[in-house]
């Protein structure tokens, strides 16, 4: 026991002092990039005029729509093996920034399976290869798989539901009657309009009570267990539906740099939890980034024959991708008594957001 002690230990003052350097690098970049602190001056400029008639709640949320802005420049003005070096994407900075703190929290969202390509847009027909994506999803976290029908009819244009779904009667005859959409989800909280969705099946640990008793990480080293937390079973952390700004740049393959465990998963009938634990293994080792897929080739776990004369490696690189597409911003302002949020998620090749939230 003696020796794994002292593992961890030395494991959690690498990590404390990595947070160090990253705080310190952030801050930095924040304060020495001509670029960023340009920009930086004319915000604070335009804070300082405007907190004078406002109330602390306003400057609270000016700082955190200053921090959104300031994570935007992070992902569109520093190269992005350096931000991955500095552990920006898996340890959430927390910057001083006026007279508050500002905590920014950046991830990549293209590694998630996309609620809206359930439905092939222009053909207005079921995209099979993603229904067979989500009901493993389904599978792996315990949940029923054809929860998707509803969600298909909840976004396509016709009036002809699944075999599972439901169409416009069915919406006017609940209680209180809603209304179906027939168009593309901007945000997960629409999820909870579809019949058999609720906030317990999209935000809770999908975990039962027995199970997170029963599992045990006893022999699995400290990478092992990074590999898999508590949050890869809350079904919105494996799930989007944020779409690039240009369909033209759009990909519908998965980002296997974001891609949780489950999602893993999801790509293969024939994926098992030793391989998809060792994908995320190995992206950690190499600060969260695999820049190549080739990188996974020789990995033993992706050796396992799957059709068509394939292997699950050579199966896999056609469904992933190592590009990122679109990242999520969050930050959390904190000025005296007050708090405030907002959320935008960044489209980094048109450098324009396609949604904000406060």
């Amino acid at each position: 026991m003696r020796p794994r002690k002292k593992a961890a230990g030395n494991l959690r003052l690498v990590l404390k002092r990595r947070g160090a350097i990253i705080l310190i690098t952030a801050t930095l970049i924040l304060t020495l990039t001509i670029s960023v602190a340009l920009v930086y001056v004319r915000f604070a400029l335009n804070e300082y005029r405007a907190v004078s008639t406002t109330g602390q709640r306003e400057r609270a949320l000016q700082l955190a729509q200053s921090g959104l802005e300031t994570g935007t420049l992070l992902l569109t003005r520093i190269p992005l093996d350096s931000l991955y070096e500095f552990g920006i994407f898996t340890i959430a900075p927390t910057i001083p920034l006026g007279g508050g703190t500002v905590t920014l929290s950046l991830s990549e969202e293209s590694g998630k399976l996309n609620v809206n390509r359930l439905v092939r847009m222009f053909e207005d027909q079921t995209d099979e290869k993603h229904l067979e994506y989500f009901q493993r999803l389904s599978i792996a976290l315990g949940i029923p798989i054809d929860l998707w029908h509803a969600v298909i009819d909840y976004i396509d244009e016709n009036n002809t539901p699944m075999a599972r779904g439901a169409e416009r009667d069915e919406y006017e005859r609940l209680q209180p009657p809603r209304r179906i959409k027939n168009g593309r989800m901007q945000s997960l909280e629409e999820l909870l309009f579809v019949p058999g969705f609720d906030q317990r099946l999209l935000y809770d640990d999908l975990r039962s009570l027995d199970r997170r008793k029963n599992m045990s990480t006893s022999g699995l080293s400290d990478l092992e267990k990074a590999a898999v937390t508590p949050e890869d079973y809350i079904l919105a952390n494996n799930i989007t539906t944020y779409l690039v700004y240009n369909a033209d740049t759009s990909t519908d393959m998965i980002n296997i740099n974001s891609a949780p465990y489950h999602v893993l998963l999801a790509l293969s009938e024939f994926m098992t939890p030793a391989a998809a634990r060792k994908i995320i293994m190995e992206r950690i080792k190499r600060n969260g980034r695999i820049k190549s897929i080739d990188e996974l080739a020789a990995i033993p776990e992706l050796q396992i024959p799957t059709t068509g004369g394939l292997n699950l490696y050579k199966e896999l690189a056609i469904r992933v991708t190592v590009q990122n597409q679109l990242y999520k911003i969050v930050a959390d302002a904190s000025l005296e008594s007050q708090v405030a949020q907002v959320m935008g998620v960044l489209d980094p090749n048109a450098k324009r957001l396609v949604f904000y939230s406060e």
